[in-house]
């Protein structure tokens, strides 16, 4: 009973010392955390934020006294092992106003791609710490012994689980902060029936054309929900503006107010940004800003290959072929209308070349159908002809008996019907297959006599066919010299949903890697131009092959 009275004592001198202040939630406040660090607000976004193989510092100064009120500070460094396997590891000091808390977190995600364009990922970050009190403006009289408080000095694990569904741009997650919250030195678990933390997050990622020439930007709106035991419901908006040069940030959020931060990126390598927060409810409207600053220094791109030898790379990931000049075009005719009508006749030859889409397939396979159903007639009328021959070789051998010279002469006449039918009928294919020939001919030959003069900063290369392939103009994505590299570029470009295709030119000894074949200058560089009708929108270049 006495220690009883003393521990009172002590906590009602603790809490009237810091009366002055809001009451604080336990949680992280990692509600800003965007670019960097993210993984701390939700250990999946370890897949595709935080800049993977970064070493990032995050701190934040809640209302604005550096020391004097509740603070958080993360040193986090993130690596991505695998294209669906991230991780990392950090040190962190956080202050909740009552207790200060020091340790380290670890970070794993995984995401497992169900079809194209939907991916189920699961993360965990594991926190241990020491916990002990941030407050000691209560000091006792070292002459009278008191009662330890009984949390002063203690080691607690926690265990934060986040799972993710994601559809195309759109994103729906959940994470439980403290899932498992087990006091080591006390050894019992710290969360009680209510005393989970939980978050749910709906997020959609807006591409964004914008420094196309150095990396990708976009737009994302996150909203969140977050259940607090013993405190309202946080319900709040994050929007990020990313691009390759800088990004900003602006949020709200129901307990702490509003927010916005910038930040620039220098040299590829070094960010710094900063935010600032206001508090709109009544409670803290009296309270100084709070303030964030983070620090980060990213390694680079890892897309797990080597620069090409001879090439200068504008972009660490790609890899692009300068342009061979071409001479002026001279007295080229005009080849609109035989492309035109030749297409059209051609269209079921050169359907299975330019399949790019379910759109091209399902015309291919109509072709096909077609095709088919016209030798299934042919096959018929054939077999009907015989037919009549049998019936009619029948009706001769009846008559034979009654008069054999009249049925000599009858069947021979029927021998000689059936023989013009078949004639007919192979004269008739023969002609449909030479105009189908000639019309094919007269295409290529177009194409062959097409010069193209390349625009002014336009990447075109044109080479004499040694490798066996089809002339025409490709839209080429990138050029490997490394079999791995090029391995991984591919399987990149068939979960973005493509259907990449290369070849191997050895006289450069190079993998070249395209995204479609065209019968013309004037398509491929529509495909170009549309950024491959907006499904990839990385530099592309067109390679021409020309005939012998």
């Amino acid at each position: 009973m006495r220690n009883s009275f003393f521990f009172i004592t002590l906590l009602t001198g603790i809490v009237q010392s810091i009366a002055q202040a809001p009451s604080l939630p336990v949680d992280l406040r990692q509600h800003n955390l965007t670019e960097f660090n993210s993984s701390l607000l939700s250990p999946v976004f370890s897949l595709d934020r935080n800049q993977p193989r970064s070493v990032a510092l995050w701190s934040r100064w809640q209302w604005q006294t550096i020391d004097g009120d509740p603070t958080t500070i993360l040193l986090n460094y993130t690596q991505k092992f695998t294209p669906e396997m991230a991780g990392g590891l950090g040190v962190f000091q956080h202050n909740t106003g009552v207790f200060l808390n020091r340790g380290g977190v670890l970070n794993y995600a995984y995401a497992l791609e169900l079809s194209p364009g939907i991916q189920l990922a699961a993360g965990l970050n594991l926190f241990g710490y020491q916990r002990q009190l941030a407050d000691d403006r209560f000091q006792i009289n070292p002459d009278i012994i008191f009662p330890q408080f009984g949390e002063s000095n203690d080691f607690i694990v926690q265990l934060a689980p986040s799972f993710r569904f994601q559809f195309g741009q759109f994103s729906l997650g959940m994470v439980v902060e403290n899932l498992i919250d087990y006091n080591l030195s006390a050894n019992e678990s710290q969360v009680s029936a209510n005393g989970n933390i939980f978050m749910g997050l709906a997020g959609y990622r807006i591409p964004v054309n914008l420094f196309a020439d150095s990396g990708s930007s976009f737009l994302q709106p996150t909203l969140y929900v977050k259940r607090l035991p013993d405190f309202d419901n946080q319900v709040g908006i994050t929007t990020l503006f990313s691009t390759p040069r800088f990004w900003a940030q602006a949020g709200f959020n129901s307990f702490y107010g509003v927010s916005g931060g910038i930040g620039g990126r220098f040299f590829k390598k070094f960010s710094i940004g900063a935010l600032i927060e206001y508090g709109t409810q009544s409670d803290l409207r009296d309270q100084d800003p709070s303030f964030e600053l983070v620090t980060a220094y990213t390694f680079g791109p890892q897309t797990m290959r080597k620069k090409i030898s001879g090439f200068e790379e504008k972009d660490e990931q790609e890899v692009l072929v300068d342009a061979i000049p071409v001479p002026e075009e001279k007295d080229i005719p005009d080849t609109e209308q035989v492309e035109s009508e030749a297409l059209k006749e051609a269209a079921a030859l050169a359907a299975a070349e330019k399949v790019r889409d379910s759109l091209a397939k399902i015309e291919e396979t109509k072709a096909i159908l077609k095709q088919q159903l016209n030798r299934r007639k042919q096959r018929d009328s054939i077999r009907a002809v015989e037919k009549r021959q049998a019936e009619m070789l029948a009706a001769q051998k009846k008559q034979r008996r009654l008069d054999s010279v009249a049925a000599a002469r009858w069947e021979q006449a029927q021998k000689d019907r059936a023989q013009r039918v078949q004639d007919s009928l192979r004269e008739r294919e023969a002609e449909l297959a030479e105009a189908a020939r000639k019309k094919v001919e007269t295409l290529k030959t177009a194409e062959k006599r097409e010069i193209v003069t390349p625009r002014e900063g336009e990447k075109y290369e044109e080479a004499v066919n040694e490798e066996g392939l089809e002339p025409g103009y490709y839209l080429i994505a990138n050029v490997f010299g490394t079999k791995r590299y090029y391995e991984a570029f591919m399987k990149t470009l068939r979960d973005k949903g493509l259907n990449p295709k290369s070849f191997y030119r050895a006289s450069r000894k190079f993998n070249y890697v395209y995204l479609g074949r065209y019968n013309t200058i004037r398509e491929a560089r529509q495909a170009r131009d549309s950024k491959f009708n907006g499904r990839y929108t990385d530099k592309t270049w067109i390679f021409r092959v020309v005939e012998k």
